[in-house]
C-alpha cells in the first residue's frame, strides 16, 4: 500500500485585498509558506496573483500565477529569514530573468532553474507568468540528487535535448501531486522527483539529447513496472527502452553504472521505501525483498548495506523522518 498522508493546502488570492495592501500580504504569506522576499510589480492595478502550497513528505510544493512582477530574496532576507532549501522553479509561461551568484539567466516558457536559496537571487517575470515551484531541503538535495554543491544556478532549458523530455516528466510530477494531493505515495514522489533531479544534473555535465533521455526514462520506467518479477534482465529493459543491451549500457555510463546494475538499484531504492512505509509494517523483511525482485534475503540485505550504509532493520527502525504522517 502507499504512504498516503492527509496534506493541507495553504493559499493566497492578492484580489482579496486592496491594491495597497497586495505586496504587503504577498511578502507576509511567503515569509510564513514558501521564503522570504520583496516583490515589487509596475502594473497599475498592483500585483495580482494567486498561490497555492503544500508538503507531501520531504518536499514542499507552490503553484503560482500572476500578472508581471519581480521577487528579490537580498543578503539582508537570506539572514533575517534563514532558508536552508534548493528550489526547482520550472516556468510554464511568460519570459523570465534570474540573478544570482553573478549569473544572469534567461528564461521562456518550459526552461527550469535549480537555486540554492541560501545565497541571493532576483526573479522577475516579464508577462502574465504561471510557475511550479518545489522546495527541497538542502541537505536532503544535497544527500540524494548532488553530491556537488551547486556552483550556482543551474539552468535546464526545456526548448531541445534532454530538457525537453525531463521538464514535461517534472512538470507532470508536480502538476498530478497538486491537483490530486490525498492520492499522493509521498515516499514514491520523493524517489521519482530525485530521480528526474539527478539525470537533468547529469544531462546539464554531459549535454544529453531528448532521445537519450527518452530511451533512459523508459527504461527506468519498465524497471519500476517489472522490478517486482525475479525474471526481469538487462535485455529486456533494452528492448523495452527501444535500443540494444550494449547502446543502453553505453547511455548509463555518464550516470556511473550498467543496465544490471540500474535494476540493482532501483529493486534497493524500492525496497527502502516500502521499508519506510508505516503501512507495510506487517511485512517481514524478507517479505520486502520478495516484493522488490530479490529472491535471495542473504543477497538482498549484503547489498542493501552496501548501498544504504545500512541494514534492512536498522532503515525500518530510523524515526518517521520518511514516513507517512497519519
Amino acid at each position: 500500500m502507499p504512504s498516503l498522508a492527509p496534506c493541507a493546502v495553504n493559499r493566497i488570492a492578492t484580489d482579496a485585498f486592496p491594491a495597497s495592501q497586495r505586496l504587503d500580504q504577498w511578502e507576509a504569506y511567503n515569509a510564513s509558506f514558501l521564503v522570504g522576499l520583496r516583490c515589487s510589480s509596475y502594473a497599475d492595478e498592483g500585483l495580482n496573483a494567486r498561490q497555492s502550497n503544500m508538503r507531501l513528505g520531504q518536499l514542499a510544493m507552490a503553484n503560482i500565477d500572476g500578472n508581471a512582477h519581480v521577487i528579490e530574496r537580498t543578503p539582508q532576507l537570506v539572514r533575517q529569514h534563514p532558508k536552508e532549501s534548493v528550489f526547482v522553479s520550472l516556468v510554464l509561461s511568460s519570459g523570465a530573468f534570474f540573478y544570482q551568484e553573478h549569473s544572469c539567466i534567461h528564461l521562456a516558457p518550459g526552461d527550469l532553474v535549480i537555486y540554492d536559496t541560501r545565497h541571493a537571487y532576483l526573479f522577475g517575470f516579464t508577462h502574465q507568468m504561471h510557475q511550479f515551484l518545489v522546495d527541497t531541503p538542502a541537505d536532503w538535495f544535497y544527500r540524494n540528487c548532488s553530491r556537488a554543491q551547486l556552483p550556482g544556478p543551474i539552468c535546464v532549458s526545456g526548448a531541445a535535448g534532454s530538457g525537453r523530455v525531463l521538464n514535461h516528466a517534472f512538470q507532470k510530477l508536480v502538476g498530478n501531486a497538486m491537483a490530486r494531493p490525498e492520492g499522493v505515495d509521498q515516499d514514491r514522489l520523493q524517489f521519482e522527483a530525485c530521480d528526474l533531479l539527478r539525470t537533468m544534473l547529469a544531462g546539464e555535465a554531459a549535454g544529453s539529447s531528448a532521445l537519450r533521455a527518452s530511451h533512459l526514462l523508459a527504461a527506468r520506467a519498465h524497471i519500476d513496472e517489472h522490478l517486482h518479477r525475479h525474471s526481469l534482465d538487462a535485455s529486456e529493459v533494452a528492448a523495452a527502452s527501444g535500443v540494444s543491451l550494449r547502446h543502453l549500457n553505453r547511455m548509463l555510463q555518464a550516470e556511473g553504472h550498467s543496465v544490471t546494475e540500474l535494476i540493482l538499484i532501483r529493486r534497493l531504492e524500492r525496497a527502502a521505501i516500502e521499508l519506510r512505509q508505516a503501512a507495510l509494517g506487517r511485512y517481514s523483511i524478507a517479505e520486502i525483498a520478495y516484493r522488490c525482485g530479490f529472491a535471495s534475503q542473504a543477497h538482498f540485505a549484503r547489498r542493501f548495506r552496501s548501498h544504504h550504509g545500512m541494514t534492512p532493520t536498522q532503515m525500518r527502525e530510523q524515526p518517521g523522518l520518511h514516513r507517512a504522517t497519519t
